[in-house]
């Protein structure tokens, strides 16, 4: 829940029109990505399913930030002025609880590791998604206390650092048996989830590094919908260009393998 202030028309406009849009790119990606398992092998479209689940909740948790903030503004004599309707942000918290262990898991199965090692790592994976989430809010929720709200986001810092150590280090050994075009688009995949990830704190130190007001409140929302887009999105087409990798790679041994029709004179 944030403390609404006046917004200039522009302000105001730029908030609307990156809530519309990222409303709108999850919901298309939802569709495509069910509409894309038909192109890998039937081993990775649970990942694409996963992803079309993850993005088709985010679509509509965005949907209800969008409402939200329709209603939580008048236009008065050119200025959008709070309407006394609560604009409720936690809902971006609520979306990340469910989509980020989908997004972990979708991931998991697209490197096919085998079914006890991949639940394990999505266990633990999605665990510290979740602990790293509920620490960022119990931070967010700190709009006075900065002593507080630092703690928390430095709290929430080592779950990532786990998460990143996971991605970098224990999935090394497995990327050593995938072909060499699989393994450039995984670090790819690596390096946008934590560029996007990032995003995400560094809009939540705003506050911390003495950024207020309207200009910092803006930055803030479209910071977010620019990092989920490419947080969810994005990585769920680098996530498709893995599985479609891995399934030509696979068609074309077994056509290598299969036996040679013997013709006849």
């Amino acid at each position: 829940m944030n403390d609404l202030m006046p917004l200039t028309t522009e302000q105001h406009l730029l908030i609307l029109n990156a809530l519309n849009l990222t409303t709108a790119f999850m919901g298309g990606a939802a569709l495509l990505f069910t509409l894309l398992r038909s192109q890998v092998a039937s081993a990775y479209r649970l990942a694409l399913s996963l992803m079309a689940a993850a993005v088709g909740m985010a679509s509509y948790h965005y949907w209800q930030l969008l409402g939200g903030w329709k209603a939580a503004y008048v236009l008065q004599g050119g200025t959008y002025v709070p309407t006394g309707q609560p604009f409720n942000d936690a809902f971006r918290y609520a979306d990340w609880l469910g989509t980020v262990p989908l997004i972990l898991a979708a991931l998991m199965l697209v490197l096919d590791i085998g079914r006890r090692k991949s639940a394990s790592l999505v266990a633990r994976l999605a665990g510290a998604a979740v602990l790293m989430i509920g620490l960022g809010y119990l931070g967010e929720v700190q709009h006075e206390n900065l002593g507080l709200r630092a703690a928390w986001g430095a709290a929430s810092c080592v779950p990532f650092g786990y998460i990143l150590f996971v991605l970098w280090s224990e999935l090394r050994g497995v990327l050593r048996f995938e072909t060499p075009r699989v393994r450039e688009l995984f670090t790819g995949l690596r390096v946008l989830l934590m560029a996007s990830w990032s995003l995400h704190p560094l809009v939540y130190a705003l506050p911390l590094l003495g950024l207020g007001g309207a200009p910092a409140f803006v930055l803030g929302q479209v910071g977010h919908s620019v990092a989920d887009v490419c947080a969810k999105v994005f990585y769920g087409l680098m996530i498709y260009a893995v599985a479609r990798e891995k399934t030509l790679s696979e068609e074309m041994l077994l056509g290598l393998e299969a036996p040679r029709e013997v013709v006849r004179s």
